[in-house]
């Protein structure tokens, strides 16, 4: 009833059914050629397309100094073009790509010369594409930008992924392509062996807290005065939610309270604190839960104390002005002031600004001693010199140099102070450069008077954690910057500057609207519209071609009925045939289908953002569109074997005309025999 003719048609429409599948399974997966050579990558995730993300290059060596990360390096992706052909441009080091450090190349590198590092190498597939042969030069252009930049092209390589369909230039060169900032990339490849850990990291799915920047406004206070924490709290999780905060002073809990955030959020939070007793109290902070947040600092309480600020030179013969303050920071009124220079000998007390006026009345050291009720005394000195015993020029020079602090926490600035003074009787202004590590941290315009000494303050910030050299004049000091938190603290760095800003992707599963700008919806109806149509038009085709062989046969089908043949026994004539002609003609063109696909994707018809299509057939896939084409094959052989059952014997009979041919007499005792 079904002749072995319609296993062509089947063959056919299966083998378009099979190579059209085959694309649209690669067309899913095509970007994630943009991953590069990285198992995955970490891209921003508030960028609507890979190509406008923008990921912190810092986050780098925050990353490598994690255990279960082995490799990160950045890279820079766009689009460019040269002549008629559109390609992907990616940013990276171009020394990597010639040792292989991050993917293997499978065709050594063919290179004029490989002393010219900064200039581009060419997968194998583009240089095809694009006719080149290196070493060349080639303008290209920014499809983001209106910039046109002259790229020598010193080698191509071949490592038989999608990298060979691009140009691979350094970062400096693709961020001016694409007009992105210099400390900025596309996205950060990464190798690690735990990835859900970093993907926890970067987007957890509940709130998640850290505790940074915790610090005391000030680090010496007096019996039943105040202390006041400042602390930064920061919510890095994608959703809204409440932590717990505890202070504890030498062990012992004084304060805990609640801090509410909303998801990427962060706060400050200041809490007052009072101290009973005197000495050093060692406070730690800390969140509940289990993240490694736990800081320590230190303050002491002491007796009331005065504070004197005074010049440190002035002249024979002028006045200068004494302020006494209270360890508050307010004047101290009516504080007593004993100055003695040589053997003369004088008192003053303050106004009720603090401030008390001296006249010294020789040269020499003065020595000052400031006392009040209730208050220790304080006590400083001021050099007074005589004009007329210092030459008559512009002598700047550093007497000294100090830290306010020897060691401090990462994210506080430290004060330094600088003593100058001009050795001359000429007044003038000098350039001071304050070094860290040999580099000029900041550089201080200094103005002196004739014979004048005096302290100048300077603040030095941003300092990475490490200890460093701090240097002024001749005079240097060693400077030690502590990380907040013994706790992993480069985990907890790596999450207070990045967690919850970034998602990490597999290296083949970029979603493909990341890459093209559509919706996620609209491409998984696209796909799915397209592959439904592909089956349904397969299905018909080969339904059609089994009706036809049905009709073909309804006289004999109607001889059948008529000598007293059930429609069970006509479905289980026609049903056996139309299911072997269905099966091998399904098998013939599965295998048709991948070889078409195959061939199609190695002549590059098929360009997707840049990059040819590649087909790689593996078993889960070829599985995936066996069965497809199974259950059309089978679903038709049943529609088939239902209309056979459906024919009427007086409808096929009523067709009949006089005499039966030959073939139609062998195929009706054929039939009746295996029946």
């Amino acid at each position: 009833m079904i002749r072995r003719r319609a296993i062509i048609v089947v063959a056919l429409a299966i083998t378009i059914f099979t190579a059209t599948s085959s694309m649209l399974s690669e067309l899913q997966s095509a970007p994630g050629a943009f991953a590069g050579s990285g198992d995955y990558v970490i891209h921003s995730s508030d960028a609507p397309t890979i190509f406008s993300s923008q990921v912190d290059v810092s986050l780098v060596p925050l990353l490598l100094s994690q255990e279960n990360i082995s490799e990160a390096w950045p890279e820079v992706v766009t689009f460019s073009a040269w002549g008629s052909e559109s390609f992907v441009v990616r940013g990276m080091n171009v020394d990597s790509v010639l040792s292989g450090e991050h993917f293997p190349v499978v065709r050594p590198l063919s290179l004029e010369t490989q002393s010219h590092l900064d200039g581009a190498v060419v997968g194998s597939r583009l240089m095809d594409r694009l006719g080149i042969f290196p070493p060349c030069t080639i303008p290209i252009s920014g499809s983001y930008a209106s910039h046109v930049e002259l790229v020598e092209v010193i080698g191509s390589f071949e490592t038989g992924s999608y990298l060979d369909d691009e140009l691979i230039v350094s970062e400096d060169v693709a961020r001016y392509l694409c007009n992105m900032p210099s400390d900025m990339a596309s996205l950060i490849a990464v190798e690690t062996d735990d990835p859900a850990w970093l993907e926890e990291v970067l987007s957890p799915d509940d709130a998640r807290f850290a505790l940074f920047d915790v610090r005391a406004l000030k680090t010496a206070v007096v019996v039943d005065e105040d202390v006041t924490i400042a602390m930064d709290i920061r919510n890095w999780g994608t959703a809204a939610g409440e932590v717990s905060v505890y202070i504890a002073d030498d062990g012992e809990l004084i304060d805990e309270f609640s801090v509410v955030l909303q998801a990427s959020a962060d706060t400050t939070v200041q809490r007052q604190i009072l101290l009973g007793s005197m000495g050093v109290h060692p406070l730690d902070v800390w969140l509940s839960g289990d993240f490694p947040a736990r800081t320590s600092l230190n303050v002491s309480v002491v007796d009331p104390y005065l504070v004197i600020a005074a010049p440190s030179r002035v002249l024979l013969g002028s006045s200068f002005d004494v302020a006494v303050l209270g360890h508050d920071g307010g004047p101290a009124s009516a504080a007593e002031i004993v100055f003695v220079v040589g053997e003369e000998q004088g008192n003053v007390s303050t106004d009720d600004d603090g401030v008390a006026e001296i006249t010294p009345p020789v040269a020499g050291l003065c020595m000052l001693t400031a006392s009040h009720v209730g208050y220790d005394d304080a006590s400083a000195v001021v050099e007074v010199v005589d004009l007329g015993t210092y030459p008559a020029e512009f002598l700047p020079q550093v007497d000294s140099f100090v830290l306010s602090e020897d060691v401090v926490s990462e994210s506080e600035d430290v004060e330094g102070v600088i003593v100058v003074e001009n050795a001359g009787a000429v007044g003038g202004a000098f350039f001071v450069p304050v070094l860290v590590d040999s580099s000029a941290n900041k550089v201080l315009n200094v103005s002196l008077g004739p014979a004048e000494r005096r302290s100048v303050s300077v603040i030095i910030s941003d300092i990475a954690v490490g200890t460093h050299t701090v240097q002024v004049g001749t005079f240097s000091r060693e400077l030690t910057v502590e990380p907040w938190f013994a706790d992993e603290p480069d985990l907890v760095q790596l999450v207070l500057r990045y967690g919850g800003t970034g998602v990490l992707s597999s290296g083949a599963s970029i979603p493909i609207y990341q890459a093209a700008k559509i919706s996620e919806g609209n491409v998984a109806v696209a796909l799915f519209s397209v592959g439904a149509i592909s089956a349904l038009l397969t299905c018909l085709a080969i339904s059609a071609v089994f009706a036809k062989e049905v009709r073909e046969g309804r006289r004999t089908l109607g001889i059948l009925r008529t000598i007293g043949a059930s429609r069970a026994h006509i479905r289980a004539i026609v049903l056996p045939q139309a299911l072997a002609n269905g099966s091998v003609g399904a098998v013939v063109g599965v295998v048709a289908g991948f070889l078409v696909a195959i061939l199609l994707t190695e002549f590059g018809l098929f360009v997707v953002f840049g990059h040819a299509l590649v087909f790689e057939p593996d078993l889960s896939l070829l599985v995936l569109i066996a069965v497809g084409a199974a259950m059309i094959s089978v679903s038709s052989a049943f529609a088939s074997a239902e209309m056979a059952a459906r024919e009427g014997p007086i409808a096929s009979i009523k067709s009949l005309e006089p005499g039966i041919e030959a073939s139609e007499q062998m195929s009706l005792e054929e039939m009746l025999s295996d029946d």
